[in-house]
């Protein structure tokens, strides 16, 4: 290896542990030597894309010599008619992740801070930390939302942004709307909320909008993703609604490219067919997700409650989660330790179709013992 020159490296870096992604199938196929895996790890959708976006897929094809349409016009477009927010106030990016790494370089420096809960989604705590920002963190509520009273007792001069992830990665718990709405009336004038809404699609018919909260022009940006209800996890799409202003600065530090033409297809196809397509897998996951955890508890586990596509089931130590996940693995069945995200004695399981829910509850009976 050839010798780089000394100080290379920002010192933020020191203290920024890369992402630990989930075991993907073929590894674990091939390392394990396993006809058959299934993988409830990464929260996708148990189901493939939309059958319209899946043929919109197919047809754009050819196009793919040509750069994407880095404004992403016409998936801003219906997301301007179905939000009913002019197209200024949304910035389609690369994932929730693309959109997070934008929103820190934009606002963050040396000496601020973001505040959040823990344990929570870890881009947030690595976008920060690659700043050289301070992550500022509160204790969970004990149901596993946010606790918005700690979160607000965390905030300091030095925070600029706060985060409240809901339904929360990995615990599953999510805020009230009304608890939302208070919690941003209290927030100080030199703090942005920053709402992560993932799993948005999964929350009960009263729970929270982020959209509606910016159509008032309350002072919040909000993050949504079409990897998890939507089925396009492997395409990296995603979305946030928010001031203008605030979009035009992240405009200045995103890659004009970072949204491929075929992801901007699919995410426009999902889009139009929503309204035939996704209530239907809304409520199979509520099912499944409800007939997990009685599984889960018929073998003495007590899951967290949940209003997202998965469960984070506590094992009583880092030891037994680790033993049990490896137990899982030599029998074909991919879970998520749920260490990266804060809780080291856990284990996430993602809400599968019935035939992998019932493996995966197969395979821990004996993984228990």
């Amino acid at each position: 290896m050839p010798d780089l020159p000394p100080n290379l490296f920002r010192p933020a870096l020191d203290a920024v542990q890369p992402y630990q992604p989930g075991r993907p199938i073929d590894e674990v196929k091939q390392e394990l030597g396993l006809d058959s895996v299934v993988k409830l790890a990464s929260n996708e959708g148990p189901r493939p894309p939309f059958p319209p976006a899946v043929e919109a897929l197919t047809e754009c094809a050819e196009a793919q010599r040509l750069y994407p349409d880095p404004g992403a016009w016409a998936l801003r477009d219906e997301l301007s008619r179905q939000l009913v927010l002019p197209t200024d106030q949304i910035l389609v990016g690369a994932g929730i992740d693309g959109l997070i790494t934008s929103i820190c370089r934009a606002t963050l420096d040396p000496g601020d801070a973001l505040a959040m809960g823990w344990p929570s989604f870890v881009q947030w705590r690595l976008a920060t930390l690659s700043q050289g920002a301070q992550v500022q963190t509160a204790q969970l509520a004990s149901d596993g939302a946010y606790d918005l009273d700690a979160l607000l007792a965390a905030i300091t001069p030095a925070t600029k942004l706060v985060v409240v992830v809901s339904p929360n990665n990995p615990t599953g718990g999510a805020v009230g709307a009304s608890d939302l709405t208070a919690f941003l009336d209290r927030l100080p004038d030199h703090v942005l909320l920053l709402l992560d809404e993932a799993y948005f699609e999964y929350l009960p018919r009263n729970g929270h909008d982020g959209a509606a909260l910016v159509r008032e022009g309350r002072p919040l940006a909000v993050f949504r993703t079409f990897s998890k209800a939507y089925g396009l996890a492997g395409l990296r799409v995603g979305y946030m609604l928010g001031p203008s202003v605030l979009l035009a600065a992240m405009a200045k530090v995103r890659n004009a490219f970072d949204v491929t033409g075929p992801a901007q297809v699919a995410a426009l196809a999902s889009l139009a067919s929503a309204e035939e397509h996704l209530g239907p897998r809304m409520d199979e996951i509520t099912t499944e997700r409800s007939m997990l955890a009685s599984g889960l508890g018929a073998l003495g586990l007590t899951p967290l409650p949940s209003s997202a596509n998965f469960l984070l089931v506590p094992m009583g130590s880092a030891e037994r989660a680790t033993a049990v996940n490896e137990a899982l693995l030599k029998q074909g069945v991919i879970v998520r330790p749920a260490g990266p995200f804060g809780a080291p004695d856990a284990l996430r399981i993602t809400v599968g179709l019935a035939q992998q829910n019932a493996r995966l509850l197969s395979a821990l009976a004996p993984a228990l013992l």
